[in-house]
Formats: C-alpha cells, structure tokens, sequence
C-alpha cells in the first residue's frame, strides 16, 4: 500500500521508525534496501508488479522511456524513491545502535541525500 501510494498517486510520504519499532535487527536490512535501492527485495509478486506497472506506463511512455517490463519497473521504483522520505529517530541509549552499523553503501547514500534519510537522535 505504500508504494502503491508513493508511485501510482505520486503522494509524498514521510516513513517514521523509531527505535522502539526496531523489534529485530533484520528490519533495519529491510530500511537500508529502502534506502539504497528505493525498494525492499521481493515485496511484490510479478501479478503485483505487472499491475504497478501498468499503472505509471503511460505516464513513462510519455517521459521518453520504452514499454518494457524492466524499464518500467524501474521508472516505478525510482518514482517511489523520489517520494518517500524516512526518518529515523533513535535514542542513543541502549545497544541496538551501537552495535549495528549500516553497509558502507547507505552511509554514502545517507551523507549524500538528507531529503532521502534524516537521522535524529533523541
């Protein structure tokens, strides 16, 4: 539904994770891929993604790109990406934090992009 929002209806959203919603370190995995790829791996089926597609082709088309499958699906995740903005608000207390750095890839993406991911400490 999310992304469903962020690409067919082109609404800006704001992803809010607080430490508190960190129940395993695996979901922070799945907030880097959001960062990094503008996606979380295998979220959609291909009906599903067949369906996201044909929702921005024209709009695609349009832009200059070809029909295809791929390069549609990747006008749709781009578009996504441009949309969404996560902020992360994490207590420096504890040791969820200080014992999980993200991959050397999102801590360029993160320096680059503070549209993209806004850290906050509280």
């Amino acid at each position: 539904m999310l992304y469903a929002k962020l690409g067919e209806l082109n609404k800006k959203m704001v992803f809010l994770l607080t430490d508190q919603h960190v129940v395993e370190e695996g979901f922070l995995e799945l907030v880097n891929n959001m960062l990094t790829s503008g996606m979380v791996p295998a979220l959609y089926a291909d009906d599903e993604k067949d369906a996201l597609v044909g929702s921005v082709r024209d709009e695609a088309v349009a832009g200059g790109l070809l029909p295809t499958r791929d390069a549609l699906w990747t006008y749709f995740v781009n578009k996504c990406a441009a949309n969404l903005h996560v902020v992360m608000a994490m207590s420096p207390v504890g040791e969820l934090l200080r014992s999980h750095r993200p991959p050397p890839i999102a801590q360029r993406r993160i320096a680059m992009s503070v549209s993209v991911c806004l850290f906050v400490c509280l």
